[in-house]
């Protein structure tokens, strides 16, 4: 075991992609070939860069995504290596070149580019989260199959408020931190416990679909927020008939077109309610990705007059299979909330609780977010010249720098619902971007995440999606 210089490797070709990418495709193709053997460590990420003349995280992010896609691992304390695993995989690859892929993926489950929404799993870091299992398994095995408090896990919710305060500038005791099975349930706890009988509930338009579809199921009625350039706007306060008391936002990245609410509109906002005595769920689902600029404060930070839930989820960054989720509610609500919760019964499982607060207090849950982040961040930007140079001449998008996927508009001519359909049986998924909205014919678009996905595997997709459009031209 050495550690293997990278003898010829150049990156004076600009069309061969950014400097990140051409590192990687130079070391792939070297453990492909063989020059790279499994259990060869690869040269620090420093001095590579130095040598190479390059910045540090462009060597990082080309790390990422061999550790990604399987060529490579890392080792804890000791640096990067061609993995054993990935090698064998490549082998196969090499011997199918036209069914050892599709095979990998569908043995991994993986989803199928483009469907947003979607971490990539094959990031998750397993070795960390097993060895943290092992140490509660040992320690306190006990809270793997239960919690002596209904609102969850009594380290886990320390840990969150932690999280929240240097994250995200939400301070929050541990009294007001409730943990769920994901955010879904969460906007449900919201819902049953804050919207009285007969009263309404206000929503952006385009919305989360599943929050609309639980609040038709039982027959809550729904009003709809009005739009303006700078996103959604505050219902009027003179109205003589009463305001919902319910109105759920997703201000730091609108869902599902992106773009954050301004200040002075979160302010408007906050005010109203105030004003109103109403209550603002805020769904912050993936916040932490942004890719350029500082992180926005979350809309509950700013509220003095403590009118605002605060709605997350670990599903975006860690695993949407471990089905967590917390909900930050007002001093006021507590005790509502334990009272839903005494009626409807508890969802989130026990299990992962305890584990998941040892990995936030050890730094992992940390390392793996600026991880990631760096992956995404790179992969965004393979899509967005993906876009321009396949879709460009019949769609349009903005770039928010943000979020995990990308709302496309399409012309008229070109029916987004036909498109999804057309690329579904040819093995791209896509979801319309008018499946988002209430009312019919509003937004004609596609939602395309690119989050879960390789250069390779969103190049090859892309090809395809650009081929359903043309076969219905």
């Amino acid at each position: 075991m050495s550690e293997t210089p990278l003898f010829g490797l150049t990156l004076s070709h600009p069309d061969r992609g950014t400097l990140s990418e051409q590192i990687y495709a130079a070391l792939r193709s070297r453990i492909v070939s063989g020059q790279l053997a499994a259990a060869d460590r690869l040269p620090p990420s420093r001095k590579l860069a130095t040598e190479l003349g390059v910045s540090r995280t462009t060597v990082v992010t080309a790390y990422d995504q061999l550790v990604a896609e399987g060529f490579a691992e890392g080792r804890v304390g000791s640096g990067i290596y061609v993995s054993q695993l990935g090698q064998v995989e490549n082998i196969a690859a090499r011997v199918h070149p036209q069914t050892a892929g599709s095979q990998t993926l569908a043995q991994n489950d993986h989803p199928r580019p483009f469907m947003p929404g979607q971490p990539d799993l094959r990031l998750f870091p397993h070795r960390e989260w097993a060895r943290c299992v092992a140490r509660v398994s040992r320690m306190a095995p006990h809270s793997l199959v239960r919690t002596d408090d209904p609102f969850g896990d009594r380290s886990l919710r320390q840990e969150i408020c932690r999280y929240l305060y240097e994250w995200r500038g939400l301070s929050a005791s541990l009294s007001q931190v409730l943990i769920t099975a994901g955010a879904m349930e969460g906007l449900e706890l919201c819902a049953r416990s804050l919207i009285p009988a007969n009263d309404a509930l206000l929503m952006e338009n385009p919305c989360y679909p599943p929050l609309r579809n639980f609040a038709e199921s039982l027959g809550i009625p729904i009003q709809w927020l009005e739009h303006d350039a700078q996103g959604a706007v505050p219902p009027a306060t003179n109205r003589n008939n009463r305001n919902p008391a319910l109105t759920v936002l997703t201000p730091s990245s609108q869902f599902p077109l992106g773009g954050a609410m301004p200040l002075a509109r979160r302010n408007a906002f906050l005010t109203w309610a105030a004003t109103r005595g109403a209550w603002i769920v805020e769904d912050d689902y993936d916040s932490e990705f942004r890719y350029a600029g500082r992180p926005i404060p979350a809309l509950a930070g700013l509220d003095e007059q403590e009118r605002t839930l605060y709605v997350g989820s670990f599903a975006k960054v860690f695993s949407s299979g471990l089905r967590l989720g917390f909900v930050v509610i007002p001093t006021s609500l507590v005790t509502r909330f334990r009272e839903t919760i005494n009626r409807f019964g508890v969802k989130a499982s026990a299990m992962p609780q305890r584990p998941l607060a040892l990995l936030m207090r050890d730094g992992g849950y940390y390392r793996h977010i600026r991880r990631v982040r760096r992956v995404y961040s790179e992969r965004r930007k393979q899509f967005i010249g993906l876009l321009r140079t396949h879709l460009g001449d019949c769609a349009s998008f903005d770039d928010y720098q943000a979020g995990m996927h990308i709302a496309v508009r399409l012309p008229a001519h070109l029916l987004d619902t036909a498109i999804a359909s057309e690329a579904e049986r040819s093995g791209v998924s896509c979801i319309p971007l008018s499946s988002y909205y209430a009312g019919t014919g509003e937004g004609n678009g596609l939602v395309l995440g690119f989050c879960a996905y390789t250069p390779d595997e969103m190049q090859s997709a892309m090809i395809q999606l650009r081929r359903s459009i043309d076969s219905l031209l």
